[in-house]
């Protein structure tokens, strides 16, 4: 079959059109998949519904017992479906809507320790299945040997025994991983990670219809929005009709999934246009999430545009690098203005909190070289949650900001605190009761403690967290957070301690999200969390109802390993697949290159700062300086890597050329732009990261396209992603010298167009790649 051909071109003003239209629909956006629980599943229908009431009734597949509260807004589903994925069908309005069900992977998993002799009155398991808290995990004794039984999610997991507060590997077990602090981690793995998983690829289209090909599965489910659609198998593959009513809407999608007994495919996502498939990146808008190229701007120390609020906290004991240094939001809106976002290539601004916070010193530091307070530059102690901070500028400044960028078809996203205050906010001085306690039951001060008591913690003394579990908390917090979109035409939140708040929060903001700015406006608002914790736990706050999305620390970590540590890239090819498994292969997750609370990635690689010391008091005691030439590659690859898996990257202000630093306030120092503040590996490194984001920017397959791994070894990796005849195939070399890799191209493609973007040496012999890469560097080839 051959492709109809076309090409639309937009003027300007499509980035300023309605970005969304529902036309009737009772579900905002694309519904998220239900993943289902062990024996039973409660779903909140308002995650998915505008108005829970309007649903009349629910069908659920054979195996499955679905039962319709309509008095506590749930639907609760009891038993199992057979394969691993099926359909759940609900009624509202008159209308059949269509929503994924994902079978459970748990499975029962009995850990044993052996003490060989020795006596403990303590053992406990800390890792990933059970979000590294070890009070949660208590062993049992039973003869000679402690016992745990968990029921535990297919995949690979890392983990530690605690044996009376001192953490060890599972001597039992062999498999370990580095945990990027220069330590090691035991390793298990659940379920059978040889089983062949199904693929499914698109190869063709016509106006009104798409064909998919699915490779070793038993079945395929296609959704149009979330409606469900016939699928016929012909002799050219699967083909689906694209509905009529598609015409109507400028922007919709299809969907699909495959699957066999037991695993379930990569998943297809197939951007409209009024009912064609979008086949170029011309087409698409800066309200197209994938296509978003995310840049985190810490705005005190970014640029200073307007001297006249440039002033520091007045304090003696604060050292000037814990001071504020005058970046404001004329400065940012200036950079928008020079084109340096342009230059660079991302789309997307993530602003570090813009409220009033204190005018005095708060903290202490006193581990080691100078001892100093904190004033509260950065952002994150807010003493009100609606006016900005004076010393970034106005509120009018922020929305000339805010137009300046969507007049060059940026976005702007605004990072949100809604788990903690400062003490002299408001909130607290009028409600202290709102406030979870400082000390627990048992006398210890309840401070940083992240996973033993996740949801009470406070960040300092000075910082009380909000408790979540109060009505009135919920209410007034989110009321809060919606006056930022309602007042300004922002496009996202990035959530601050996402886990340390309750789900209700995120439902509740959603929901108002939803009923205040997309219904009235049509204008879909970006939410991503921070989240440091499991796949498990940072998925549960990703659905229809709550985020978007939040950051993929675990795959970071993962990055860091093999790019940095010089680990296999045999562990970073698993760590991804993990998170396909939790996340979906069109996920919106944040794929970072670093951020203000980690030691820059050059730093670590390069050696000045070692993996297992305190970074931060490394930044403290001693100047770090310019990385090794070698790390700056190092860098390049890791920025390669996020520029070409799903997802949506996001670097740090200054990673794009490699600014050094340790941790905090090391690694927060002055942005530098010019091209004399740069020395040769920095601006060689800019203008790859360049070339980087324009690839990226420009490429279907690499917004929506699938994933393939071809290659997964030590010091070598290659993968590719394909969108219908489109192609980009990405190769690295990490070792210290250079390599011919060969690549098992795949089929049904011509590859005798295919073109490399660095200008690296390949060759084509039948359905075999060769490419030669120097050492510590990469290719990607496109078609």
């Amino acid at each position: 079959m051959r492709r109809a051909s076309f090409l639309l071109v937009f003027s300007l003003f499509i980035a300023c059109q309605k970005p969304v239209e529902f036309q009737g629909s009772q579900i905002i956006g694309l519904a998220s998949a239900i993943n289902l629980g062990f024996e039973s599943t409660v779903i909140v229908i308002e995650d998915f519904f505008i108005d829970a009431s309007k649903v009349e009734n629910v069908i659920a597949p054979e195996g499955l017992k679905a039962s319709l509260d309509k008095n506590e807004g749930t639907i609760v589903l009891t038993g199992s479906i057979s394969n691993p994925i099926d359909l759940l069908t609900i009624s509202a309005s008159g209308e059949e809507y269509s929503i994924l069900l994902k079978k459970s992977t748990k499975e029962e998993v009995e850990l044993v320790f052996d003490p060989e002799g020795k006596e403990y009155q303590l053992v406990q398991l800390k890792g990933e299945m059970n979000n590294w808290n070890p009070s949660s995990t208590e062993l049992v004794k039973e003869g000679d040997v402690w016992k745990t039984s968990m029921l535990i999610n297919k995949g690979v997991y890392q983990y530690l025994f605690v044996l009376d507060g001192v953490e060890t590997l599972d001597s039992s077990n062999p498999n370990s991983v580095s945990n990027g602090m220069g330590g090691r981690n035991s390793l298990l793995t659940v379920g059978n990670s040889e089983v062949i998983k199904p693929k499914l690829v698109t190869t063709s289209f016509t106006d009104s219809k798409v064909i998919l090909e699915n490779r070793s599965a038993n079945g395929t489910i296609v959704f149009w929005q979330n409606k469900n659609l016939e699928v016929t198998d012909t002799d050219l593959g699967l083909e689906v009709t694209v509905p009529k009513e598609a015409k109507e809407l400028e922007r919709s999608y299809i969907r699909a999934w495959s699957y066999n007994e037991n695993e379930i495919s990569n998943d297809v996502l197939i951007p409209l246009q009024n009912g064609k498939v979008v086949e170029n990146t011309d087409q698409l808008t800066r309200h197209d999430f994938h296509s978003w190229n995310m840049y985190f701007v810490l705005i005190d120390r970014f640029k200073d545009g307007n001297e006249g609020n440039t002033r520091k906290v007045d304090d003696p004991d604060i050292h000037p690098k814990a001071n504020y240094y005058g970046g404001d939001f004329a400065g940012i809106t200036e950079t928008i203005k020079s084109g340096y976002f342009d230059k660079i290539g991302v789309n997307t601004l993530w602003l570090s909190p813009i409220t009033q916070n204190p005018e005095t010193a708060y903290g202490l530091w006193d581990q080691g070289g100078p001892v100093t307070k904190f004033s509260g530059y950065h952002g994150y102690w807010p003493v009100s949650s609606s006016k900005t901070d004076n010393r970034f500028g106005s509120a009018d400044e922020f929305r000339e900001l805010l137009d300046v960028a969507h007049e060059n078809g940026m976005n702007v996203i605004l990072d949100y605190v809604a788990n903690h205050v400062h003490e002299l906010h408001p909130v607290y001085q009028n409600n202290p009761e709102w406030a979870t306690d400082l000390y627990l039951p048992d006398g210890r001060l309840n401070t940083e403690l992240w996973d033993e008591q996740r949801l009470t913690t406070w960040f300092d003394t000075f910082m009380p967290t909000l408790d979540f579990s109060k009505p009135e908390v919920i209410e007034t917090m989110t009321d809060s957070a919606l006056y930022w979109v309602t007042e300004f035409d922002l496009d996202g939140f990035r959530h601050d301690a996402t886990k340390h708040i309750q789900l209700e929060f995120w439902r509740t903001l959603t929901r108002k999200v939803k009923e205040e700015v997309t219904l009235k406006s049509g204008k879909q608002v970006y939410q991503v969390g921070e989240t440091y914790g499991s796949r498990e736990l940072i998925a549960s706050y990703i659905n229809s109802g709550m985020l978007d999305s939040q950051f993929d620390f675990g795959m970071y970590d993962a990055a860091v390993n093999a790019f940095g540590q010089n680990n296999s890239f045999k562990g970073l090819s698993d760590q991804l697949q993990e998170s396909f498994n939790y996340y979906g292969y069109h996920n919106l997750m944040g794929y970072i290159s670093g951020n203000h609370d980690k030691a820059r990635f050059i730093t670590y690689t390069s050696g000045e700062v070692k993996w297992s010391e305190d970074a931060k008091l490394a930044g403290w005691t001693r100047e770090i300086g310019d990385p090794q030439e070698f790390a700056y590659d190092k860098l390049s690859m890791l920025h390669a890597w996020n520029m070409t898996i799903p997802g949506i990257p996001v670097t740090y202000q200054g990673d794009e050329f490699g600014q050094p630093g340790a941790n905090d306030p090391d690694n927060r120092r002055w942005m530098e732009f010019e091209d004399e503040e740069l020395n040769t590996f920095e601006l060689k490194n800019r203008n790859l990261f360049g070339v980087l984001t324009e690839l990226r920017n420009n490429s279907m397959p690499l917004l929506y396209g699938d994933f393939i791994f071809h290659l997964s070894e030590d010091d070598v990796m290659a993968y590719s992603r394909a969108y219908f005849e489109q192609q980009v195939i990405v190769v690295f070399n990490k070792s210290n010298t250079t390599k011919t890799i060969s690549v098992s191209l795949r089929e049904g493609f011509d590859y005798d167009q295919l073109i490399t973007s660095f200008g690296n040496e390949f060759e084509i012999n039948g359905s075999n790649l060769s490419v030669t890469l120097p050492a510590n560097s990469f290719e990607i080839l496109t078609l």
